[in-house]
């Protein structure tokens, strides 16, 4: 049986480790943060985001606790064909308390809608003088 050198095992574990952060940063490098619009109103905001080659059972919406993230693959694409992305990917954090019953989203056209109705309690209420 052979005897392995402590040394040796060290410099395995730090090259897979280092091949690892390679591919974590290759995968990051394919996917882009689409250009967004977001306005608001005094019962909704609105994310507007523009992404290009996305079909809607590629888009991943979610919420959870004070977070809203998006993210999309790019359809049918091939590496060498394509100038579109891989995919796509951006988050944010919601600091205004959203009715999450009745968030809704849609797609035409590679723009994506995402309507976030504000609660109750942070609509803008006009406040009558006696």
């Amino acid at each position: 049986m052979d005897r392995i050198d402590k040394d040796e095992l060290r410099e395995a574990q730090q090259s897979e480790a280092t091949r690892e952060v390679r591919e974590a940063r290759a995968r990051r490098r394919r996917y882009v943060r689409p250009p967004v619009d977001i306005y608001s109103t005094a019962s909704e905001m609105v994310v507007v985001a523009d992404m290009p080659g996305v079909q809607k059972g590629d888009l991943d919406i979610t919420v959870e606790r004070d977070e809203l993230v998006i993210e999309a693959k790019a359809a049918r694409r091939a590496a060498e064909e394509s100038t579109l992305p891989w995919g796509y990917y951006r988050r944010f954090r919601l600091k205004t308390a959203f009715d999450r019953e009745r968030i809704s989203a849609g797609l035409e056209d590679g723009i994506v809608r995402i309507t976030l109705p504000k609660a109750a309690s942070e609509q803008a209420r006009k406040v009558e003088v006696d």
